[in-house]
């Protein structure tokens, strides 16, 4: 729509946007993160109630006791979870902001700010689960792994245990995997569905 720049800002005409197929695909997508996203928060509260299940994302048993070094990264872990569980809520808050108050950008802001708190932070987990693996897989190749006080080296078993722990514990399943394509599919249609109603000045 093209509206003439010289007009003060009590003067411009309301406008009224119709939704588009690109509303509906955004309000559907935020509607699929409702049940991953319940179950992140289960998940995620049973890890702050025992922070030795952050363990898994590290490779290592959870029945085991923290050192120093992991004591520090579960506590990593558990901002980065939790930033994701809060930038997904308010993601799914501005979808309804964004049906209620469709005439303005505000729901698109939220769902901007939530959604992309919350694909940083998942970014963040994979990136530090692949750092991960790696280390892990180096030790076991390498012959450093020790497991119950015996230095063990790679097998298939071995490594694919552990590829499974690192990549597909619960936390990542609910915190990541499962969630992470509706989460980027809310904000991407969110942004095409703003970019359309971008006002031209003549």
């Amino acid at each position: 729509m093209n509206i003439p720049a010289h007009l003060l800002d009590d003067q411009k005409p309301v406008i009224n946007y119709r939704k588009s197929t690109a509303t509906w695909i955004t309000v559907a997508s935020a509607a699929v993160t409702i049940v991953p996203y319940v179950f992140f928060v289960i998940t995620y509260a049973k890890r702050v109630l025992n922070r030795n299940l952050f363990l898994e994302h590290l490779g290592e048993n959870t029945a085991v006791s923290m050192n120093g070094t992991q004591d520090m990264l579960t506590y990593i872990f558990m901002l980065f979870m939790g930033l994701g569980v809060v930038g997904i809520l308010t993601g799914m808050i501005g979808t309804v902001i964004l049906l209620v108050n469709y005439n303005t950008d505000q729901g698109f802001r939220v769902i901007r700010g939530g959604c992309g708190t919350a694909l940083c932070c998942q970014g963040i987990l994979i990136i530090c689960a692949c750092t991960v693996w790696v280390a892990k897989a180096l030790a076991l190749f390498n012959g450093d792994a020790v497991i119950d006080e015996v230095r063990v080296v790679a097998t298939p078993d071995r490594v694919y245990d552990m590829s499974i722990l690192v990549f597909f514990n619960t936390g990542m399943i609910w915190g990541v995997w499962a969630i992470i394509v509706p989460v980027f599919a809310t904000i991407y249609f969110a942004e095409k569905d703003l970019k359309r109603r971008i006002v031209k000045h003549v």
